[in-house]
């Protein structure tokens, strides 16, 4: 059995799926470690030990992204990195949809009007018809638009080779990000592009908060130059109590849960405990990252 060293706070609920399997890790001891497991929101410590870890050759994260991993350094070593990327798709597809639901829907309208006792119909439109842009369509982007699709919508998929992605900005009513962070896509919403959407289009972030330049994201909202955002991820998380978004009524916020479901991480591990099988088998890992482009 493969040296395992785990960074995850002690009572990371998932660690007992691991115990149950019968896998001895180690949260202290990486001298001898070939493989590290890596829980969400605990990759800064793989820097700090990775000096110590000499023998190490696989790097497995939990998460789906991988920004925060230290590259520099996992190059320089050529050791393989997996990821969790796909386990969540599903989960985030079906936010989606219900963020697109709720400015199609006009579910804000219906919930000030209920606390308010008010009866006020309203036309509702259909997503049937409109035009979703996805912006990094692999697994996450796929899930997306395959419900998208089945929504009636038309769904213009924009990959890194592929695709052009100031005109599918343009056209688009319902405009979702789900590229990984990496220094190609930083700011790839920028004043500019938000400034090239529709005034009908809502923007949805299911990423990570740098995609967007913020401050022109809240100036475009607060103008009404563009109809609203769904978003799950920000600048700064958590969101600080003083970021006008909280304020905004044509916006949609989730506090970066939009795909934890009960069995999230449940799910992430059991993909886990099968790479680390083939690890042990001496085959090919699924889900490995390229190291250059870092994801």
């Amino acid at each position: 059995m493969t040296g395992l060293a785990v960074l995850a706070p002690p009572d990371f609920p998932a660690l007992d799926l691991l115990r149950q399997s019968g896998v001895s890790f180690s949260f202290d001891d990486v001298n001898d470690a070939a493989a590290i497991l890596v829980a969400p929101r605990s990759a800064s410590q793989l820097r700090d030990v990775l000096p110590q870890a000499r023998n190490l050759r696989w790097v497995h994260t939990l998460a789906a992204g991988v920004e925060s991993l230290p590259f520099d350094a996992l190059r320089e070593r050529s050791i393989v990195v997996t990821n969790s990327r796909g386990l969540y798709g599903e989960a985030l597809g079906e936010f989606v949809i219900g963020a697109m639901l709720w400015f199609a829907k006009g579910f804000r309208r219906l919930v000030d009007n209920q606390s308010r006792r008010r009866w006020e119909p309203f036309d509702v439109e259909w997503l049937q018809g409109k035009t979703a842009a996805v912006i990094g369509y692999g697994g996450i982007g796929s899930a997306i638009g395959r419900r998208a699709e089945v929504m009636g919508m038309r769904v213009v998929p924009v990959r890194r080779r592929e695709g052009d992605l100031d005109e599918a900005i343009r056209a688009a009513d319902y405009i979702v990000l789900s590229a990984p962070l990496t220094a190609m896509t930083r700011n790839l919403m920028n004043a500019d592009r938000i400034a090239r959407m529709s005034a009908d289009a809502v923007l949805i972030n299911i990423s990570r908060g740098a995609l967007v330049d913020e401050a022109a994201m809240i100036e475009a909202l607060r103008a009404r130059r563009i109809r609203g955002a769904a978003l799950d991820v920000f600048a700064t998380e958590p969101l600080p109590p003083h970021n006008p978004l909280w304020a905004l009524d044509n916006v949609l916020l989730s506090p970066h849960s939009a795909d934890h479901t009960s069995d999230a991480h449940e799910r992430a591990m059991r993909f886990f405990l099968e790479n680390l099988g083939r690890f042990d088998r001496g085959e090919s890992l699924r889900n490995v990252v390229d190291l250059q482009f870092q994801y």
